[in-house]
Parts: structure tokens; C-alpha cells; sequence
């Protein structure tokens, strides 16, 4: 029988659990899906084993960062094979896009079959996948997992590796954010029949986001929400957000990617109560970026928000 696990799978998980990257905190998800066993290099005494069979398949798992995660999953193949399994892998994610990403798994498998006298035993799997992000509560994805030396000739009737091909559907209950409850609007008070003079006064912050992420993080809310303060405490306002990426991509998707970011910062502004007139956007892609290590590249992932007013300001004489 073939030992054959591919080489490139292990390579990607490994090389993707060494990333680290922030996510919103209790990222866990439930899952679920069906497809079918290409049971290869089939060795057959005494089994009905056929060369594909029905598959279903159930899990739970845990993202600790963009990059990494870990997943519990039970697997049923096919009545000839009728083999129940239960998987634990771990997981290595590589974003394509803000709603794409290829997976690689590496893990084992503990099977256990009722075919012939029945056996039980532990295989070692690999796997790939590409998921998509429908929505905040829901992935779509599609995987394939590789099972190496599952059966023994001698009990069950069969040794076989198998080529698992699945369609699933995956919950994320915790991901995504509420919307922001709306600033209780400032209450002027009527000014004292004093002199004045015109006076014009700025507020500035730059918030940061995570590698061909435009989501905004809890920090940046916070910045952004004292530019909100500062447009409802002056009247007189206009605020300007300009968007940046780091060097690494073409120019076009960086440009791309930084409008997405000033985009999504102007939105949560409006959302705040900053009137979307008086807010203007720019984006610049990796124009200006400098970072050369993964430490200063995340300065060029940003948008500077400023926000200017006209204020009268008493005099006393």
C-alpha cells in the first residue's frame, strides 16, 4: 500500500501556525457536511468494500488567530466500509482575500469499524481546503483529506487509504461585531454675549489594521469615536481620512485595499453620527509605505483620520 502524504500540505500548516496575527477574541465554530470516500489501493479479504462510499462528517473548532486554529471533528464512511472515526487537527488558514482563504490540516484519525470482526485504530490525515465567507455567522467550504492505512486485512476485510472529498457548512456564533450604540448628541449652551476670536483647532489619529484586513479593530473604533466626539463638539467641522497598505502586493490590489480601509472607517464615522458630507477620503495603496520588517509594515497599514474645525474662542480683555 501507498504512503503517499503530500508534502506541500504539511509545509503550509506549518508555515501558517508560525504567523501570529490579533482576531476578535472566543472565535469558535460548529460544522458539518457530506460527500464521499475514494477508498484507494483497496486490499480486500472478506469485505464488501467498494472503491467510493457515502461520507458525512461533524466538527467544532477554535481559531486563536487569523492563521492557526485547532478542530475536533466525527466522521462516518459509507455502509461497506462502516467505519465511525474521530479526528483531532490542526489547522493552518492563509487568507487570499477579505473573504477567501485556503486551509491546510494535519492531525490523526481514531476509527473504529463493525466490518468483518471488526477492528479499531489510528491513521495519520492531511488535508486542504478553500473557504468562503458568506456572511459574519456562516462559512462555505469545500476540503479534501488525505487518510493513510485504514483496516487491517486480517480482521476487517480491508486496508485501504482513503481520498475524502467534503462540502461543509460552518457556524461562527461569536465572530463579527454588534453595531455601535449611537453618541448621545452634545447639548450646547447658549454662548455669554462675550468677544471673540476665530480660532481653528485639529484632532488627529491613526488607526491600524491587521495583514489584507480592512476590519476595524476595537482600538481603532476608540480612535475613531474621539474624532466623533470632536465633529459633535464642533459644528464647524471637516474631517479627512486617508488610507495606506504596506509594499507587500501589486500596486493595483494595494490601492484597492487602502480605499476599502478609509471606506470602512468613514462608514463606522457615519454610523457614529459624522455627517457623510462633511468627510472626504483619499487612498494611496503602497505609494508611501517604508516598512521593511513585518514590525514597521504594520505602521503602513493605516488610516490617518483629521478632523478640523473653526471655533470662536472668548477673550478676556
Amino acid at each position: 500500500m501507498k504512503k503517499t502524504v503530500a508534502p506541500s500540505l504539511i509545509a503550509m500548516a506549518i508555515a501558517a501556525a508560525g504567523i501570529s496575527t490579533t482576531v476578535q477574541a472566543n472565535d469558535w465554530y460548529l460544522g458539518g457536511g457530506a460527500g464521499y470516500a475514494h477508498h484507494e489501493d483497496i486490499d480486500k479479504k472478506n469485505s464488501d468494500l467498494n472503491d467510493e462510499s457515502q461520507a458525512l462528517n461533524a466538527f467544532a473548532g477554535y481559531n486563536f488567530n487569523d492563521y492557526f486554529g485547532a478542530e475536533l471533528g466525527f466522521n462516518y464512511f459509507g455502509k461497506s466500509a462502516d467505519t465511525k472515526a474521530l479526528n483531532l487537527s490542526a489547522i493552518g488558514r492563509l487568507p487570499l482575500s477579505e473573504r477567501v482563504s485556503l486551509f491546510g490540516e494535519l492531525g490523526a484519525l481514531g476509527w473504529d469499524t463493525d466490518a468483518g470482526a471488526g477492528d479499531d485504530g489510528v491513521s495519520p490525515l492531511a488535508g486542504l481546503g478553500l473557504t468562503y465567507r458568506a456572511s459574519d455567522l456562516v462559512d462555505v467550504q469545500a476540503r479534501y483529506r488525505r487518510i493513510e492505512d485504514m483496516g487491517d486485512l486480517a480482521k476487517n476485510g480491508f486496508e485501504t487509504d482513503v481520498n475524502n472529498f467534503m462540502l461543509e457548512l460552518v457556524l461562527h456564533p461569536n465572530r463579527g461585531d454588534a453595531t455601535p450604540p449611537p453618541v448621545a448628541p452634545v447639548v450646547q449652551q447658549p454662548a455669554p454675549e462675550v468677544t471673540y476670536e476665530t480660532r481653528t483647532v485639529t484632532a488627529d489619529g491613526s488607526i491600524y489594521f491587521a495583514f489584507d484586513k480592512s476590519d476595524l479593530s476595537a482600538d481603532s473604533r476608540a480612535t475613531l469615536d474621539e474624532v466623533a466626539r470632536f465633529s459633535q463638539e464642533n459644528p464647524d467641522y471637516q474631517v479627512e481620512l486617508a488610507g495606506y497598505a504596506d509594499r507587500l502586493g501589486s500596486a493595483e490590489y494595494n490601492r484597492k485595499l487602502s480605499e476599502r480601509r478609509a471606506l470602512a472607517a468613514k462608514d463606522y464615522l457615519v454610523q457614529r453620527g459624522v455627517a457623510a458630507q462633511n468627510i472626504q477620503t483619499a487612498w494611496y495603496g503602497s505609494e508611501l509605505a517604508e516598512g521593511v520588517t513585518e514590525e514597521e509594515r504594520q505602521f503602513d497599514r493605516r488610516v490617518d483620520a483629521k478632523a478640523q474645525a473653526t471655533i470662536q474662542v472668548e477673550i478676556i480683555e
